[in-house]
């Protein structure tokens, strides 16, 4: 999404105007939820989406028009069976489309979409009210946090969490090939090793942190929190063993150690030898990833990834 004000930022820059569509509403079975977003010009989409089909190829020609008539509106798109055959759908419900004329002339819209940008780089937690008139001189406004004078009837307010980080442990290839796919997915990787050779910007440009730590003591290096995922895939076994137990005492909403399904036993039983109770040991996922079959570097990297992707979606505060 971080993309979506971005490209906006860019099509000021170019003196292009635009309209932004975004999913303002959705009831029953739809292809995307509130907040999914396409930004169209006058040729047609520039980036985004509102889940493809029938819908979006409609609301790509309204918005068109939008452009060429410098508007803004908003409109239904009733997907319910006995409408579903006109749209050429076969889910049901309806979705409410708001479609916002960005003239590339509105005061500070480059610098507002730039800020919103560097917001979800930054990974901070904030608010966008886009505007719901189709007269309007300001389409966002960007808060830090929520207060009474939001008014719910002039805007549509879309808060944006912060994502929990990724915490890598572990520099080698599995990790390089790791980090470009949550990356992608938007997550927040951060990759710890204990040999800075392996930190480089060369090997992990996507990554958002790199942090040289000491695996056997991470004390007071860094804070993770219940929101945070962790995985363990150093070149060592024992490393392995000394970060499970540390990572054991943390809120870690999840612990994924990479290894065969022998050394997953050897290590849970050193675990349970060393005190820890059944339920603790569980919190690990052990080895990591769904499971395809993978051998490849490519495919450990997908398996690790589409495990975090399911946990992520299982997570409350995240479902939007």
């Amino acid at each position: 999404m971080s993309n979506m004000f971005q490209k906006i930022a860019e099509m000021v820059v170019q003196k292009k105007n635009t309209v932004l569509v975004t999913v303002i509403d959705n009831t029953g079975s739809t292809p995307r939820e509130k907040g999914s977003r396409m930004l169209v010009g006058e040729r047609g989409r520039i980036a985004g989406t509102i889940g493809g089909g029938t819908v979006e190829f409609m609301a790509e020609e309204l918005a068109k028009i939008c452009v060429t008539e410098k508007k803004s509106c908003t409109k239904s798109y009733n997907l319910a069976p006995n409408e579903v055959a006109d749209l050429g759908m076969i889910c049901g419900g309806s979705v409410v489309v708001l479609f916002q004329y960005l003239s590339y002339e509105l005061p500070h819209l480059g610098e507002m979409c730039q800020e919103i940008s560097s917001y979800m780089i930054q990974n901070r937690n904030f608010y966008v009210l886009s505007s719901l008139s189709e007269t309007q001189t300001v389409p966002f406004v960007l808060r830090n946090e929520k207060t009474e004078d939001f008014e719910e009837e002039k805007y549509f307010i879309e808060e944006f969490v912060a994502a929990g980080k990724v915490y890598i442990f572990g520099g080698g290839h599995v990790a390089q090939a790791l980090v470009p796919i949550l990356h992608g997915l938007d997550f927040y990787p951060v990759v710890l090793e204990d040999r800075a050779d392996f930190l480089t910007a060369d090997l992990f440009p996507l990554a958002k942190e790199r942090i040289l730590v000491d695996f056997k003591n991470m004390q007071g290096m860094i804070q993770i929190t219940d929101k945070d995922y962790a995985i363990v895939i150093t070149r060592c076994h024992q490393f392995d063993y000394d970060l499970e137990k540390q990572l054991l005492a943390t809120p870690a909403y999840y612990i994924g150690v990479m290894g065969s399904k022998h050394k997953a036993a050897t290590q849970k039983g050193m675990l349970r030898e060393a005190g820890y109770s059944k339920q603790e040991i569980n919190r690990l996922h052990m080895p990591i990833g769904i499971k395809i079959k993978a051998e490849t570097l490519a495919e450990l990297a997908i398996s690790i990834s589409a495990e975090l992707v399911m946990k992520r979606a299982e997570k409350p505060e995240e479902k939007k």
